[in-house]
């Protein structure tokens, strides 16, 4: 997992920019009825690009900032992101690099899985409002939509944080 001082500080300091987006600018941008989770599409980018280390430790990170903004069960997007996270990053080696495609196949599928989680955690506190196929339908699927909408665009950023363009290169 090595990484400087100057990469840290600037994927923390992307990682709040993108929750800070997500929570302000994007928050009434909606697709199919739900919000992106754009924070879920970069933790998911790290963890295709730099392994389940990585993966696990910005989805704690990105999930107790989220949690501390969107004021949800406090943990709640810190379990959920970090068990994505690390499960994608399983995926680093095997997913190309150049292709936008298969990482946003991934991170849909994280999506899903992320929206299942919660469904469970609510279920745990004794939140569930709806049946699990009717939360399926109108809340997960629609999240991982929006949130695969965005995904090409904040993976690219990622592979730009972790390997940014040589002096005359394209």
């Amino acid at each position: 997992m090595g990484f400087s001082g100057k990469r840290l500080a600037t994927v923390a300091g992307s990682m709040i920019g993108i929750l800070l987006l997500q929570s302000t600018l994007l928050y009434n941008v909606r697709f199919f009825g739900a919000r992106p989770d754009l924070v879920l599409a970069m933790v998911g980018s790290i963890a295709l690009l730099r392994g389940w280390s990585e993966g696990l430790l910005w989805g704690v990170f990105g999930g107790l900032a989220q949690d501390f903004v969107t004021g949800s069960i406090p943990g709640s997007h810190a379990l959920a992101k970090s068990i994505i996270g690390f499960t994608l990053g399983l995926l680093e080696g095997k997913v190309f690099r150049e292709n936008a495609f298969l990482p946003s196949l991934a991170l849909f599928i994280g999506a899903l899985v992320e929206g299942i989680i919660f469904f469970l955690a609510a279920g745990v506190f004794g939140q569930i409002k709806w049946s699990f196929v009717f939360a399926l339908r109108m809340a997960i699927l629609p999240a991982a939509v929006a949130t695969t909408i965005f995904a090409p665009l904040v993976y690219r950023l990622c592979n730009r944080i972790y390997d940014p363009p040589r002096f005359g290169s394209l």
